[in-house]
């Protein structure tokens, strides 16, 4: 079931987006303030933000930049009563995907949010290899049945090669994939990868292995 946050300090408007958005069968989260919502953000995985800019303790424009910044690419829809060009664009620019003009019909709202969730699908679904398993919802990784830690990164690298298992993923692919700036996270692959292998070696020994192919990029091997 596809999770959507809520952030928005109206009550009111929480409650209704949270019974029609559990009546089209996605699980909700709300937060009021931009604090709350950050941690949350951090401590869960949503599938989906929708995100008012007008909050108690900040700005929504912020967080959605705070959140690109992070290297986070959750898709991301404003909810705002402010119409303005320049606020939108800013909007847009911050990282969000889709912007949404109070007042809204909710019928306007689910055709947003399925569009979203339609890209979603193929990703929901569980992956295996081996004895390698992967619940990219749940944000569970289990390895001849003893489960692995991994960071959020770490987890959505093994997922692309795990969906790729046998084939060669370049370090573009990986770049383009999972990070809104491919440049300002050129960096961190290498540090993700050596974290990500580290921990696999501990629980699966040489049997699983994240293999260099050089001068093209990475494969996931299982050996028997």
């Amino acid at each position: 079931m596809p999770k959507i946050l809520i952030v928005e300090d109206d009550p009111q408007i929480t409650k209704i987006l949270k019974l029609n958005l559990k009546l089209s069968g996605f699980e909700t989260d709300n937060a009021m303030t931009f604090q709350d919502a950050w941690q949350k953000i951090n401590a869960d995985h949503f599938d989906l933000l929708l995100l008012d800019i007008g909050l108690p303790d900040g700005n929504g424009l912020d967080l959605c930049q705070k959140v690109r910044e992070s290297g986070n690419d959750v898709p991301i829809v404003f909810l705002s009563a402010l119409t303005d060009e320049a606020t939108v664009v800013r909007g847009i620019k911050n990282g969000a995907d889709d912007y949404l003009r109070k007042p809204f019909g909710l019928e306007e709202l689910k055709v947003r949010v399925n569009k979203f969730v339609k890209k979603l699908a193929p990703h929901l679904q569980v992956v295996k290899f081996g004895d390698l398993t992967i619940d990219p919802v749940k944000r569970v990784v289990t390895v001849m049945g003893e489960m692995i830690t991994l960071g959020r990164k770490e987890l959505d690298i093994l997922t692309l090669l795990a969906r790729k298992a046998g084939d060669i993923v370049t370090r573009e692919n990986i770049l383009s994939t999972l990070y809104e700036n491919a440049d300002l996270y050129d960096r961190t692959v290498d540090s993700h990868m050596s974290h990500l292998r580290r921990k696999i070696r501990e629980v699966a020994g040489q049997t699983l292995q994240i293999s260099s192919v050089y001068g093209l990029g990475y494969r996931l091997e299982w050996k028997a």
